[in-house]
């Protein structure tokens, strides 16, 4: 018996841990793979409680050219269910140096194509690289600089063409030489390739652009002293944690919300999600709709779940909210205001006890918008025949009220 608890014990225990670890895939190149790279990342980010495990592909000297007609590559995507997978272009694709920007792109996306379908939900981001540098004259410096805007540039094309994001290591590697040109990130004059600390630079960048949190203070500083570790953990960490747009971090970012404002018992819903494809309400009574801000009568008093279910790309999105509804009388409040006749097939006119200024929309029972204006007397004959819904919009004061169409 305790040898049947113990195994049980061990089996919910690895799945907590697979629940609560933070799956990532590399796909890069020797730039990616030099000096241990996303094995540094991954410490740095076990060390600060961000439980992450790496998973590694990268093939010296490829690139997009070579990712998409490689069956390894798909056989990764499909391996496991991955919260994020970096994807590193080529170090000539990275500038249009070897295929122009367009064309690289065209490769991107088919690679995408291929992770959503196995991943819907992953987050995707792109390795911005650092060039390599032949000196450091003047003129070295200005060729470097001009190298790198065409790597900022064409990443900026490609996230936003792809509505993904990027890793600014980059970025970070060029505020770093134009501050110092005898602090070398390299190999060596020549190299492409990171040395150990141009790598660790790589290892920041990607934590705080992944978790969004500071790398400041992790215990990993992999071959590099304290207080060279510390400067490139504060250097990463400014250049990412202040610029998040530049980055397109969190842009493109599938966002599932909404807000409602209650009168009596018909509730006016509002969809505040950001970057979905489609949407799909549930009421909580059995009833249910697919129109972007719905309003929805309740037959009964009582409390129901709301549920805004959202999609991207395949990826499902779930927020919930309970309102209580109190009354199912829809014409409360007459004494501020009334409308007349009802039912009515002409002329709606509205009577207002109180003073101030108003805007009057009407919805149809499909929470269709069909009017809105600052009109006492509305013309109503055009409307099919059919419940609507008035709403009253003051400074403070939100108040709906039904009427009928004959």
């Amino acid at each position: 018996m305790k040898k049947v608890l113990l195994i049980l014990m061990l089996i919910v225990a690895i799945k907590s841990h697979a629940q609560n670890t933070t799956q990532i895939l590399f796909i890069g190149n020797s730039i990616t793979y030099y000096n241990n790279m996303p094995q540094t990342f991954e410490s740095i980010a076990n060390s600060l409680g961000d439980t992450t495990e790496v998973t590694v592909y990268a093939p010296g000297g490829t690139g997009f050219v070579n990712h998409v007609n490689d069956p390894n590559v798909y056989n990764h995507f499909m391996q496991k269910q991955w919260d994020y997978i970096v994807l590193q272009p080529g170090s000539n694709e990275s500038p249009g140096y070897s295929f122009p920007i367009e064309i690289t792109y065209s490769r991107a996306q088919i690679l995408l194509d291929s992770i959503y379908k196995y991943n819907p939900c992953t987050q995707v981001l792109f390795y911005e690289i650092s060039y390599g540098v032949w000196g450091n004259s003047t003129a070295d410096l200005v060729t470097y600089n001009n190298t790198m805007s065409a790597i900022k540039t064409n990443l900026e094309y490609l996230v936003d063409s792809t509505n993904t994001f990027f890793a600014p290591v980059g970025e970070v590697f060029r505020h770093k030489w134009n501050t110092d040109q005898n602090d070398i990130l390299w190999g060596g004059f020549g190299d492409i390739h990171p040395n150990d600390k141009g790598s660790y630079v790589a290892a920041c960048t990607f934590y705080s652009s992944i978790f969004q949190k500071p790398s400041l203070g992790t215990s990993e500083i992999s071959s590099l002293t304290l207080s060279d570790a510390n400067q490139i953990q504060k250097l990463s960490d400014s250049v990412v944690l202040n610029h998040f747009s530049n980055w397109r971090i969190n842009t493109y970012n599938q966002v599932t919300d909404f807000s409602y404002t209650i009168q009596s018992d018909t509730v006016l819903f509002t969809n505040t999600s950001q970057n979905i494809d489609s949407l799909t309400w549930d009421f909580g009574d059995g009833t249910y709709s697919n129109l972007s801000n719905p309003s929805h009568v309740f037959h009964s008093t009582g409390s129901f779940e709301i549920s805004l279910t959202t999609y991207q790309n395949g990826c499902e999105q779930v927020k919930k909210d309970t309102i209580h509804i109190l009354s199912i009388d829809h014409f409360s409040n007459t004494f501020q205001w009334q409308i007349y006749p009802n039912p009515v097939s002409d002329v709606l006119y509205i009577e207002n006890n109180k003073k101030g200024l108003y805007l009057y929309k009407i919805y149809n029972a499909n929470g269709q918008l069909i009017y809105s204006g600052q009109n006492h007397i509305i013309p109503v004959s055009t409307f099919e025949s059919g419940h609507y819904f008035i709403q009253r919009i003051g400074k403070t004061d939100s108040q709906v009220k039904r009427f009928i169409v004959w």
